[in-house]
């Protein structure tokens, strides 16, 4: 009997990368700035959104109180505005485009942030202009999130899918940097310059429409879901730069006629189809464990280790920006190596670092009062943290939230990737504090197990999906899936 090696097609072309594929994955990972620059500017500068409030002429926001419940509330948006943009992303990329989408939400997306660049004036209701532009903005730049490892997978070709998708993480950190240096004190980081700061996010989509309006649409999503096949050979022709597509195109065909018991197919009828069950769960394991890796811990604990090293508390501003700018290291290597070592193993190495340090960060968190070198150990394993988190946790789920569907069912299985990954968001910027007050450095040691048991999920459920297509990725998913259910079915007997 011949043997079939699953995803090695005798005879496949290699594809290059092209200049077209340059511009439209910078383009679109360009809008991935947007989201780490908004990150920046809603979490961190709390007193500054605080002297914001105090410096409004309105009475009833001069009352610490009301400050403190608007903060709050100003806090809640960015996972409640991520909630409603994953709910509606998969029903706006099915019936208006990948394309289309970016174009229009980005055009939107600039006009209330407008509004927190004017100066506040006598009587006027600042909270509400703030809270309105902060919750279309939100969610504008949440759907834009979803839309663009969904775009860029799908115009990709396989062999250079993983690390165009992991490129848009590259372009946010790169957001949250520029947000850092915008905040400083000597640049914008005043209670004057606070509302320039956030108006300036509304600048950023201005300058990407004109990078957008020259990127196709999704070959895939026109002739699947569109039936429109002359222009997706078009757009086939330009991102490949060549004239003979029909491989591609025949490809595409294939993937139509197996997915035709998909068409149409919702977030809830997704949840419900058992034959996809495995890669509904993989993704949801996936997204929950990189929203409890314990990356946001880290962030939280690394000023604190820094003013422990003696640095200065004027200086450690700048260390931390410093810390940001080297995860582009991180990131960038992740773009190489998530089409040359593959997505299962960066995400092994991540998990896996993250669930070692887990608990030798809380070692020495524990014991760095009374030993001055732990501090020094705790700056190493933040930062060794930090770069195990841009490998796996950070770009893999992204990718294989991608890849483990079909075209018909990819924008629902983003809906259940973007809900799982802004819920545990909102719960965890909730909850932790409350928690961290309580029992100190010993939480990390809560996110040991989580990032244990999903390192153990990969290893034993999720199979490498490098340089495969979207068919090949189904196929080797159902068989790794039913191998691994019949080893454990006899041996539970």
């Amino acid at each position: 009997m011949k043997k079939v090696e699953v995803g090695k097609e005798e005879g496949s072309r290699k594809v290059k990368l092209t200049n077209t594929l340059i511009r439209v994955s910078v383009a679109s990972s360009l809008l991935s700035m947007q989201h780490g620059y908004n990150l920046w500017i809603v979490y961190s500068p709390s007193a500054l959104m605080q002297d914001f409030y105090n410096i409004s002429k309105v009475e009833e926001m001069k009352d610490p109180e009301t400050q403190m419940v608007l903060i709050g509330i100003t806090f809640a948006l960015f996972p409640f505005g991520g909630i409603f943009g994953a709910l509606t992303v998969g029903y706006l990329v099915d019936k208006f485009g990948r394309e289309w989408v970016s174009l229009r939400i980005l055009g939107t997306a600039y006009r209330p942030e407008a509004l927190l660049s004017w100066t506040p004036s006598d009587g006027f209701p600042w909270s509400f202009i703030l809270f309105c532009s902060r919750s279309l903005r939100i969610s504008c730049i949440c759907i834009i999130s979803s839309v663009v490892p969904l775009y860029i997978g799908e115009v990709a070709p396989k062999s250079l899918r993983g690390g165009m998708i992991a490129m848009s993480l590259f372009f946010m950190n790169t957001g949250v940097v520029v947000a850092q240096i915008g905040a400083l004190r000597e640049i914008l980081g005043t209670k004057k310059g606070w509302p320039i700061l956030m108006g300036l996010a509304g600048l950023m989509p201005l300058t990407q429409l004109a990078l957008l309006f020259s990127c196709p649409e999704s070959p895939r999503y026109l002739l699947i879901q569109k039936r429109d096949e002359q222009s997706a050979r078009e757009a086939l022709k330009s991102l490949r730069e060549r004239r003979n597509v029909d491989d591609e195109i025949e490809e595409l065909r294939q993937e139509d006629l197996a997915e035709r018991t998909e068409k149409a197919m919702t977030s809830f009828k997704l949840l419900r189809n058992p034959n996809l069950q495995w890669h509904v769960i993989t993704i949801i394991v996936l997204m929950g464990g990189q929203q409890l890796s314990g990356v946001n811990a880290a962030y939280y604990y690394s000023e604190r280790i820094f003013l422990s090293t003696k640095v200065g508390i004027d200086n450690v501003r700048f260390v931390t920006i410093a810390i940001t700018a080297l995860l582009w290291i991180g990131f960038f290597l992740a773009i190489f190596l998530a089409d040359s070592m593959g997505r299962r193993t960066l995400a092994l190495i991540g998990f896996g670092i993250s669930a070692i340090i887990c608990i030798l960060i809380t070692m020495t968190l524990e014991m760095q009062d009374t030993i001055q070198e732990m501090t020094y150990i705790s700056t190493i394993l933040l930062e060794s943290f930090l770069f195990a988190y841009t490998l796996g946790p950070g770009p893999v789920p992204l990718i294989l939230t991608v890849e483990l569907f079909l075209q018909s069912t990819r924008s629902s299985a983003c809906v259940i990737a973007g809900f799982v990954q802004w819920f545990i968001n909102f719960l965890t910027g909730v909850s932790f504090y409350h928690i961290e007050t309580r029992i100190g450095p010993y939480c990390f040691l809560i996110f040991f197990p989580i990032c244990a048991a999903t390192f153990f999920y990969i290893f034993k459920m999720v199979p490498e999906t490098k340089d495969r297509t979207f068919l090949d990725v189904r196929r080797i998913m159902a068989i790794h899936t039913a191998r691994k259910i019949q080893v454990q079915g006899p041996a539970g007997k």
